[in-house]
């Protein structure tokens, strides 16, 4: 099969850094976390009756107001390609033995009393595929999508032109990858195709969502472990098991400079279907 490079093309109206305002203060997280902090070892060690954590004996460590990434991409896939097929004819004359279309002369085939020949033939296809994706920025297997698409769907965010370094949990998953997982997953779409022509991935939206995230570690003093408490800024909802990211962004982090880290796929082969990304395009603004 012969295949064309793909390009990958992004306009600057793509590219937005949103920012979730707090449902919850800090003070109001604070106090369910103090509630829930005899959770924070696992459930077995409040099930150990010789040793287990107890309100004088878990104190509260330290605490940190975060900001977590994550990422929504949608993007279309255009593909123009050929299908070589062999289209089937029927033959209604009982008596014809060979058929002549168009100059070529064709056997029949016969099945009892019916009769066919087949024509060889090129369709020429024109496709678009879409894909929309919600990543979490920390890659974490129990932040689903479906939750991610439901903040955005239910409160409220503003976009900002730029993110301070300091609160915010540096990505796992850079702008670069996102990118490539959406090409990934729009060329692993089957295209039964027996040549492409042109083949253009339009990023239509490249957006960083930064959420608000309450986190506080606790000490059990007798048992000498640690454990921390998050409190969604959101929902307010409260996970035991959390985690203190230590990671931090240590410098400013613009909308310019998501663009540009996307420009940086540049000759990049991504992988993905066979097919390799050439180019990035930044189309000039209207």
């Amino acid at each position: 099969m012969q295949i064309a490079q793909q390009t990958i093309v992004q306009s600057p109206e793509a590219t937005h850094i949103y920012q979730f305002e707090e449902v919850y203060s800090f003070r109001a997280a604070q106090e369910q976390a103090e509630k829930a902090k005899l959770d924070a070892f696992g459930k077995l060690a409040r099930l150990t009756p010789w040793n287990r954590p107890k309100e004088d004996t878990v104190l509260l460590a330290r605490s940190e107001s975060r900001i977590e990434p994550f990422w929504c991409v949608q993007a279309t896939r255009t593909v123009d390609y050929t299908c070589s097929v062999q289209y089937p004819i029927g033959v209604h004359n009982p008596h014809a033995q060979k058929v002549t279309l168009l100059g070529q002369e064709f056997e029949l085939a016969r099945t009892g009393d019916k009769a066919r020949f087949e024509v060889a033939a090129q369709e020429h296809c024109h496709r678009k595929l879409s894909h929309l994706m919600w990543l979490d920025g920390l890659e974490r297997a129990h932040v689903k999508a479906a939750t991610l698409q439901a903040y955005a769907e239910k409160y409220r965010y503003h976009e900002v032109p730029a993110v301070e370094a300091g609160g915010v949990v540096r990505p796992a998953v850079p702008e670069q990858a996102v990118v490539q997982r959406a090409c990934a997953a729009l060329n692993g779409q089957a295209i039964n195709a027996h040549s492409i022509g042109q083949d253009v991935v339009t990023l239509e939206k490249l957006s960083l969502f930064l959420r608000p995230v309450f986190a506080f570690e606790f000490v059990w003093s007798s048992a000498d472990k640690r454990g921390v408490i998050e409190v969604d800024g959101l929902t307010g909802a409260v996970q035991t098991d959390g985690k203190w990211f230590a990671d931090k962004l240590d410098r400013i982090l613009t909308r310019q400079m998501l663009m540009n880290a996307t420009a940086e796929l540049a000759g990049a082969l991504v992988p993905g279907g066979g097919l390799a990304v050439r180019v990035i395009e930044q189309l000039a603004a209207p």
